[in-house]
């Protein structure tokens, strides 16, 4: 009974965030913890090495709308999609969007060359105690995750293809 009493305010929220619009999420074994996550305050980044940036702790963001990217140095999709999102972090850091790029901890030695390489311009960071990708159920990347205005989690382990439309809702919202 307890259970269900902490379940109930979770599945309403879990309706009313589905009824507005909203980007495809990916479909993934930790569907129902990230689900659970949607419409409550982001958990805590532990991220270090940072590079374009100084760190930027999530509370320092709130107001701007952040798009989390969980990346890995040796995953070729991760790298590849380096230029789209360089072009949209130039394109919107005006209108409040900040990207960050968390590079997971398995290859992290490598962050540094690689974000030199592939000319990443947005900040990025390294999950060496692997904490945050495992906050945010973290199961595949690229992963993204988008935080609004307020601090909140709004979409987690969104499909790759909707990453701009997800932040085009949250631009489009009243501040």
């Amino acid at each position: 009974m307890k259970r269900l009493l902490l379940i109930l305010p979770t599945l309403a929220l879990l309706r009313a965030l589905q009824a507005a619009p909203s980007p495809n999420l990916e479909n993934t074994p930790h569907r129902f913890e990230v689900t659970a996550m949607h419409g409550r305050a982001a958990p805590a980044l532990d991220l270090s090495g940072w590079i374009n940036s100084a760190p930027l702790p999530l509370t320092e963001l709130r107001g701007k709308i952040v798009v989390l990217d969980f990346w890995a140095t040796h995953c070729r999709a991760c790298l590849s999609s380096v230029p789209s999102k360089n072009e949209l972090s130039q394109r919107l850091k005006d209108q409040g969007v900040v990207i960050i790029g968390v590079c997971l901890r398995d290859g992290g030695e490598r962050m540094q060359q690689m974000v030199e390489k592939h000319g990443i311009l947005y900040p990025v960071a390294l999950d060496a105690k692997g904490w945050t990708a495992r906050r945010f159920h973290v199961d595949s990347y690229p992963d993204y995750y988008v935080i609004d205005r307020e601090g909140r989690l709004r979409w987690g382990d969104i499909d790759n293809r909707d990453l701009e439309k997800a932040v085009r809702i949250l631009l489009d919202e009243p501040n």
